[in-house]
């Protein structure tokens, strides 16, 4: 991707100055990521992580901390606007910090770093990434994709499937790399107790449609198992939703939704198991935790990412997508296999091994 001055630079004999934009650090999976990488740049570069909204922050990031003061609005014509008051913001930031890379999380963030970029001359230096399926982008998204993504210098997809999904909506195939996110412990921020001394299942992202908890404490419920304790870790829009979905099924005492928590891999490695209930994503972190962890996991097979992360019957178990009454029975042969669980513990620890944020960090800058 990038020139091999980046390795002399890692080496010490330059600093590279690398500006990471990101719409904010609360809690997903691709915050998370951009602050294990700014950490390991910032030990041998000058990195600055400009935020669009620096409230909420669950993630601690290495380098400064610009706060573009932008946070996001929900009418169209406060998305607008905003949208051009981050781009005329990243651009005088561009022009004052004279970055030798500039590197985008998020599609939010894709647009007005592309725009910026462009505006400050500097499209050479950015590179953007997409982390979920493209197909679950707006429409208006999608239309700009084959021009917007012309630009930059190169766009990283988190798996082969957004790859080509990517690819499909017209971006330049020459421009994309797949540069998985990698796995490290986590950071956190938010202030949370350890895990209770009960039996549970773990969930963990936000409580959101796209996570399809719903489906998850349906899944459960289909075990009929009154010890069993469900825990979703995460905050979100549907969080009342989902409490009296709980209480619709007769669940209400066994479903806990305790927010963000300071230690998730001690919940990790408590689990009875870990389940991913998402409806698409395009690399999910919290699978690739909870494997480098030891939990035995099932996912449902959604675009994209589960796939490419676990190999069925070795190091996890794969659900067609949206069977919920499939998914129950995974579930089950996990909690009553005890032979099973140990061999997907074991073997899902040995393949999160690639996958460490010094490799990771070190393909981005090479």
């Amino acid at each position: 991707m990038m020139d091999h001055s980046a390795n002399r630079n890692r080496c010490g004999s330059s600093r590279t100055r690398i500006l990471v934009i990101v719409p904010t650090l609360a809690g997903g999976g691709a915050e998370h990521v951009a602050s294990m990488l700014t950490k390991e740049w910032a030990r041998y570069h000058d990195v600055a992580l400009a935020l669009f909204d620096p409230s909420d922050r669950v993630h601690d990031p290495g380098g400064r901390i610009v706060d573009l003061g932008a946070p996001a609005s929900n009418s169209f014509w406060g998305k607008v606007r905003m949208t051009a008051v981050r781009t005329i913001r990243l651009m005088n930031l561009m022009c004052r910090e004279r970055p030798d890379r500039i590197v985008s999380f998020l599609e939010s963030a894709n647009f007005p770093a592309i725009a910026s970029a462009a505006l400050a001359g500097r499209l050479d230096r950015l590179y953007v990434s997409v982390h979920d399926d493209p197909a679950s982008f707006s429409f208006m998204f999608r239309v700009l994709i084959p021009w917007l993504y012309r630009g930059p210098a190169g766009v990283v997809a988190v798996s082969e499937g957004v790859k080509r999904g990517l690819e499909s909506a017209g971006a330049p195939a020459a421009k994309i790399t797949v540069i998985p996110n990698p796995v490290a412990r986590r950071n956190s921020q938010a202030v949370g107790r350890g895990p209770p001394p009960i039996r549970f299942i773990l969930g963990v992202g936000r409580l959101d449609r796209q996570k399809g908890f719903d489906r998850l404490l349906a899944a459960v419920h289909g075990l009929d198992r009154p010890d069993l304790h469900l825990i979703v870790l995460g905050k979100g829009g549907e969080h009342r939703a989902l409490v009296e979905l709980a209480r619709a099924l007769g669940m209400e005492e066994r479903v806990h939704f305790p927010g963000w928590v300071a230690d998730v891999d001690a919940w990790y490695q408590n689990a009875e198991c870990f389940v991913l209930s998402s409806r698409h994503e395009g690399w999910p972190l919290v699978l690739a935790e909870a494997l480098a962890n030891g939990c035995p996991a099932v996912s449902f097979d959604c675009c994209y990412g589960p796939r490419e992360i676990i190999e069925d019957g070795e190091s996890g178990l794969l659900v067609t997508e949206g069977d919920i009454e499939g998914l129950t029975k995974a579930i089950a042969q996990v909690l009553d296999d005890e032979a099973l669980r140990r061999s997907l513990a074991a073997n899902g620890k040995k393949r999160m091994r690639r996958l460490s944020i010094e490799e990771i960090a070190a393909r981005w800058l090479a």
